[in-house]
């Protein structure tokens, strides 16, 4: 983006948000700072309005729950007769499971569930400025590439539990070890919103045993932590050759 100050008679640019078209011209800054103000401030200016009024999708923290999910599904292990045996793979956190062992007798161990842990910044990956990022977006309906601009996305690591439930150690230690070998030494993340972002195995910790309440039989527990290093995906905004500002409403990755 330019670094040119901003002329007081530039023509208005517009933003499309939610549906509702809003004007804003170099009027918008005082008249003392209008001059002073470059192209790029104005433009980020703007933006950081649009995301004011805007929300996030968090389509993308279901996509990775997703993509998690089918990787561990249908994992086998060999039962006492040499026999395999498919695993099921599910949401839910180590108290819901818990809770739904205790009241259902029809929940077949061994299971494999996932839950979100935590989220935090990556300050490695940080950046210390804010940065207009330029791209270009294919149109199919317009059959030609389209300018966009966006903020830097924010470098995040987001912490999974997998935990593997059994009756017995035997089959605790082979459906474990599967966790591991995946893991070698990470995950590619593949889904509509990031295609090289990497999966690691961070830590595993053992809950051996549970008396549940109003069962006989004892629970075996391992649990992983998995560190997702990806980025949350700024808005992109298309600049039209008539100075228009749009926010798009894509869900994937714009090149």
């Amino acid at each position: 983006m330019s670094a040119s100050p901003i002329d007081p008679g530039t023509p208005a640019i517009r933003m499309l948000t939610n549906h509702t078209e809003t004007t804003y011209t170099a009027s918008s800054f005082p008249e003392s700072e209008a001059s002073q103000v470059s192209v790029l401030d104005w433009t980020l200016n703007i933006i950081r309005q649009i995301e004011k009024k805007s929300t996030l999708p968090v389509n993308a923290y279901k996509e990775i729950v997703r993509f998690l999910l089918s990787r561990f599904n249908g994992l086998y292990y060999l039962n006492h007769e040499q026999e395999a045996v498919e695993v099921k793979c599910r949401y839910g956190n180590p108290e819901r499971t818990i809770a739904k062992l205790n009241s259902e007798d029809n929940i077949v161990l061994p299971l494999i569930t996932i839950s979100q842990d935590v989220i935090v910044e990556a300050p490695a990956r940080r950046r210390n400025a804010s940065n207009l990022i330029q791209s270009s977006y294919w149109d199919d309906e317009k059959q030609k590439a389209l300018r966009v601009v966006s903020l830097c996305d924010v470098p995040v690591t987001i912490q999974y539990n997998i935990n593997v439930w059994a009756k017995y150690m035997e089959d605790l230690d082979q459906l474990s070890q599967k966790i591991r070998s995946s893991f070698n030494p990470s995950i590619t993340l593949n889904t509509n919103f990031s295609k090289n972002s990497q999966v690691f195995l961070e830590a595993e910790t053992n809950n051996y045993s549970f008396s549940l309440a109003d069962r006989e039989d004892r629970v075996l527990r391992k649990s992983f932590t998995a560190s997702v290093e990806t980025y949350i995906k700024s808005p992109k905004y298309l600049i039209t050759s008539t100075g228009k500002i749009e926010k798009l409403n894509i869900e994937a990755d714009v090149y």
